[in-house]
């Protein structure tokens, strides 16, 4: 019986991935490239290393009959040499999409009906100050590659243009700047045999880091039905095996486009633990060993809060009020995610 799974990176998302497998009887094998790790009192196993000594990686290779990923900034050429011979959920070409902005927001637009963000591909200083005028002399300048939790993102306007005189343009879009009623996003996970979704929640974001998430999200059924019939339009263009979350723009017209695409369990479905018979990180495990997904079944409406830098100091409060996950973090950091909390709404 193939019930062994290889995951490729070991923070909170592993931790909970690890938790999920033990459930239902999966021995787990975390690759992390740093010495303390959320998922490492979690594992069954555990490798620590560089992703690029080849010699651990095909000792990762033989320590597990599937593999999967906790973030998608994995070296791109580790996942095609796992894939060589054995299964990534979800491949390594959705992957590839999903760590490059541009590459993304290519694929995305190529799908009839779906639409994100106008923006511009930047290499020179000379593209900025040219596109940010198309946008009405302001913009956010994104790096295409290792972008997450506003890392990477500069707010541009004619007030600060100048800044970025001497800067190296290596990997940069222009984004049009939003002015979007609210953001949504969307969980789907695929198996060979059936697809689910998780319900639209609704999240609120300060300093471009998810503070809280709503479930449902406070939209029409309307919205509901569109957002859920854009995901279906995204997971099936990629062929997707495994879990994905869609993040997406409410406009002010009730357009939805589309902002990001994470292929793996996300922060915005933690709810998902309390709040769901069947877990996002469980849904990702049956859509690698079960096949039959099953229905999330939300039982009821809740918040999820994230728990972010020095507010760790007050996990005992959280502790004693809420149903409170600690991820274990090696230390404090001003915008770090170092847990979070969820409470019936």
């Amino acid at each position: 019986m193939k019930n062994k799974l290889g995951i490729l990176g070991g923070g909170q998302l592993g931790m909970f991935i690890c938790q999920a497998a033990k459930k239902h009887n999966i021995k787990t094998t975390i690759f992390s490239n740093s010495q303390k790790f959320s998922a490492r009192g979690f594992c069954d196993n555990f490798l620590i290393g560089s992703f690029s000594d080849t010699i651990l990686v095909e000792k990762f290779i033989n320590s597990s009959d599937f593999f999967t990923i906790e973030t998608e900034n994995i070296p791109l050429q580790v996942l095609k040499l796992i894939e060589q011979k054995k299964k990534i959920f979800p491949s390594s070409n959705i992957v590839e999409i999903a760590q490059n902005r541009l590459k993304e927001k290519k694929f995305l637009n190529s799908i009839s009906g779906i639409k994100t963000a106008k923006y511009k591909e930047i290499n020179s200083f000379n593209d900025l100050e040219n596109f940010y005028k198309l946008f009405g002399k302001t913009g956010i300048l994104k790096s295409c590659e290792m972008g997450y939790d506003g890392k990477g993102q500069h707010h541009v306007s004619s007030k600060n243009i100048q800044k970025f005189k001497n800067y190296k343009f290596h990997g940069y879009i222009l984004e049009e700047v939003l002015d979007f009623k609210k953001e949504i996003s969307v969980l789907v996970c695929c198996s060979n045999k059936n697809t689910i979704f998780y319900p639209p929640v609704e999240n609120i974001h300060k300093n471009s880091i998810l503070r809280q998430t709503i479930h449902p999200a406070r939209i029409s059924d309307e919205i509901k039905n569109k957002a859920l019939m854009l995901a279906t339009k995204i997971a099936s263009k990629l062929k997707l095996q495994g879990i994905l979350a869609i993040e997406m723009f409410l406009m002010k017209n009730d357009e939805l486009l589309i902002n990001e695409l994470a292929p793996r369990p996300h922060n915005s479905g933690h709810w998902s633990l309390d709040f769901c018979k069947y877990n996002q990180f469980e849904s990702l495990i049956f859509s690698i060993f079960k096949k039959k997904l099953m229905n999330p079944e939300p039982i009821n409406k809740c918040k999820m809060i994230n728990v972010i830098g020095k507010d760790y100091e007050k996990k005992k409060i959280f502790s004693r009020k809420y149903k409170f996950y600690d991820y274990y973090k090696d230390e404090i950091k001003e915008l770090r995610k170092m847990g979070h909390y969820t409470v019936k709404s």
